[in-house]
């Protein structure tokens, strides 16, 4: 093994301070980053108890709904109020197809007055 031959550097009195300083407001940093670090895991941990709770009262209100909706009475829509999906969707289709060829035509126009 080799002979390990220990190395002195001389510091100014007031580079020793200062490194002193350093080091000692280096030491602080970590301390906070530590007591932050374990605030933020208590809070985590809270986070996902509370977040546990609500998944189980989400699915007892799923239950409640579920079991509500088979106690009370089904409505019975009479045909003639019933209106088909197909007309729903027509209409609906109709008119976003009517606004499209409107503002086509509005393009068109604009087209026509700079070709002029």
């Amino acid at each position: 093994m080799k002979e390990e031959n220990p190395i002195h550097i001389k510091l100014e009195y007031e580079e020793a301070v200062q490194s002193r300083r350093d080091i000692l407001s280096s030491e602080m940093g970590l301390i906070e980053i530590m007591k932050i670090s374990k605030r933020f895991a208590l809070l985590r941990k809270e986070e996902l108890i509370y977040k546990i709770k609500i998944q189980k009262r989400v699915k007892e209100l799923l239950v409640n709904i579920k079991n509500l909706q088979e106690m009370l009475p089904k409505v019975k829509i009479p045909e003639i109020l019933k209106e088909p999906q197909e007309t729903r969707t027509r209409k609906t289709f109709q008119h976003i197809d009517t606004n499209l060829e409107r503002e086509l035509l509005e393009i068109q126009e604009k087209l026509n007055s700079l070709a002029r």
